[in-house]
């Protein structure tokens, strides 16, 4: 067996771990925190595994045709960070009035987490707007909305890094977002960012099912009209049932 061969039998395997640690939870066979556990776990040497099998296809420089898919991909994450952006600033806005309405001058934690978002849409300050969300995170280890941006911008970060031809990078970057995304939606299995975005994370990194899965929740819980616009090429692409 080559070394491709055996990569890529261990990538099946790990995949198919991911959807198993699925059934064994909804079997009450694993508790919550061994399958947040293993479930990172699994993500992380998954992503290992994908970076060396592309490192032994890939040449010493990116064909244009790849230069292309690269650029394709990183577009599509900044629209749909950006258009993402609005979405929790409008949310930001209106609990931003409620709290002055109750007599609150601190900033709230989703003010924060806005202001959080804000920064990282500078490049240049994006490790900042990664010490403000662990600062969230820090004081409210279960909010959900600093959980799931914290990993979004991983997401761009991973994009950027592919960009520039940095794949171990890139493939280390998107494991560590889908760990905080992980962490996102089982603190907040209702939240429709969290879902959107893992379920990029998952496509990139071939998990087909559990990608799928999380665009059904996605569609039980209904959500805002821009998420389902920028899920849909997603689904499509994967084929998922209503997609």
């Amino acid at each position: 067996m080559t070394d491709r061969e055996s990569l890529l039998a261990e990538q099946e395997f790990l995949l198919a771990s991911l959807e198993d640690l699925e059934s064994e939870r909804a079997a009450g066979d694993l508790d919550d925190a061994d399958y947040a556990e293993l479930k990172n776990d699994y993500t992380v040497r998954t992503a290992r595994v994908t970076r060396q099998i592309r490192g032994l296809g890939s040449a010493s420089a990116p064909s244009s045709s790849g230069r292309r898919r690269r650029l394709g991909w990183f577009g599509a994450l900044a629209v749909f960070g950006v258009a993402a952006g609005w979405l929790l600033a409008m949310s930001a806005g209106e609990r931003g009035v409620n709290d002055q309405l109750t007599g609150t001058i601190e900033e709230s934690p989703r003010q924060q987490v806005f202001r959080c978002q804000q920064m990282g849409q500078e490049p240049s300050m994006l490790l900042e707007s990664f010490e403000c969300f662990d600062d969230v995170l820090e004081r409210d280890p279960e909010n959900a909305e600093a959980l799931t941006y914290r990993g979004w911008y991983g997401v761009l970060a991973s994009g950027s890094a592919q960009l520039a031809g940095e794949d171990a990078a890139a493939v280390e970057l998107l494991a560590s977002a889908g760990v905080y995304l992980n962490r996102a939606v089982q603190a907040d299995p209702t939240y429709p960012d969290a879902r959107a975005f893992r379920m990029v994370v998952l496509e990139r990194l071939g998990a087909t099912d559990d990608a799928c899965a999380d665009y059904a929740a996605l569609l039980e819980l209904d959500p805002p009209e821009m998420i389902g616009q920028l899920v849909a090429p997603v689904a499509q692409r994967l084929s998922c049932p209503g997609g």
